[in-house]
């Protein structure tokens, strides 16, 4: 005689805690990198207006009056300069840790050359706003040189800046280029924000070598860019925000990966 089996009637089996609390964490990381996005983009036109605003092309004179008489409309410029380097090393390290399942290595040179992008920013526009400062305040020696070098001064250090752009969008556009092409490999998020984050890297490199190459032609690429970039980094910051990622999808390629490592 055969024995059978009662049915069971246990609950279905719930996720371990553990796992809940790596999803937790998996949402919240998902989430603070989509925010860290908008914020850019709310953040960066705005500091970009301050000193479209103040700047004139062409008239030096009326760049450094306009700095002058402006200094705390400038130095908020400045500010959110500033805020834009640091929000950006910041989403550096979360996307390392979001994308590090599908290749720590190129996760890594993704975020290295976003913080390279940051250095270099802050480097550059932070230090011929300050420089611009001195000068048109006559502080400390530039009160040797007379009004007119002055308003020179200020100028070559702000027409400095539009090319110092160019130099750190040279490591934007590889770290989009990686970030992209680790969320069309990564299976837990859809290859169409990756393609367009890889489409982005590439307008910005456009870009930078356009401009060096044919400066003439500086409106068109600024074109290329708002066309093909902008759209494809604002669906990225949205999906994250919105949709995140497939949780069972990234831990089993983050399990995938450790295994690899072992």
């Amino acid at each position: 005689m055969t024995a059978t089996t009662a049915p069971s009637n246990a609950a279905p089996s719930t996720p371990a805690p553990h796992t809940e609390t790596r999803r937790a964490r998996l949402r919240r990381l998902t989430k603070v990198a989509g925010w860290l996005y908008l914020a850019i983009f709310v953040v960066y036109p705005l500091a970009t207006l301050v000193r479209s605003s103040l700047v004139v092309p062409g008239d030096a004179a009326t760049t450094a009056a306009n700095i002058h008489d402006n200094e705390t409309l400038f130095r908020w410029g400045m500010a959110g300069e500033a805020s834009i380097v640091l929000i950006e090393i910041v989403l550096a390290a979360v996307l390392y840790a979001l994308l590090r399942p599908v290749s720590r290595s190129m996760s890594l040179a993704a975020s290295l050359a976003r913080v390279a992008e940051a250095v270099v920013m802050a480097a550059g526009c932070l230090v011929t706003s300050i420089l611009s400062l001195v000068v048109v305040n006559a502080g400390g020696y530039a009160a040797a040189f007379d009004a007119d070098q002055r308003n020179a001064l200020v100028m070559v250090f702000q027409e400095a800046n539009d090319d110092i752009v160019l130099v750190w969008g040279f490591f934007f556009a590889l770290s989009l280029l990686l970030t992209g092409w680790l969320v069309v490999r990564s299976g837990f998020l859809p290859r169409i924000p990756g393609l367009l984050l890889a489409l982005a890297g590439a307008g910005y490199l456009l870009q930078s070598f356009g401009t060096f190459v044919a400066p003439g032609m500086t409106d068109v690429w600024a074109t290329v860019v708002l066309v093909v970039a902008i759209p494809g980094e604002l669906v990225f910051a949205l999906w994250l925000l919105i949709k995140g990622v497939d949780e069972d999808a990234w831990s089993e390629s983050a399990a995938r990966a450790q295994r690899t490592q072992l």
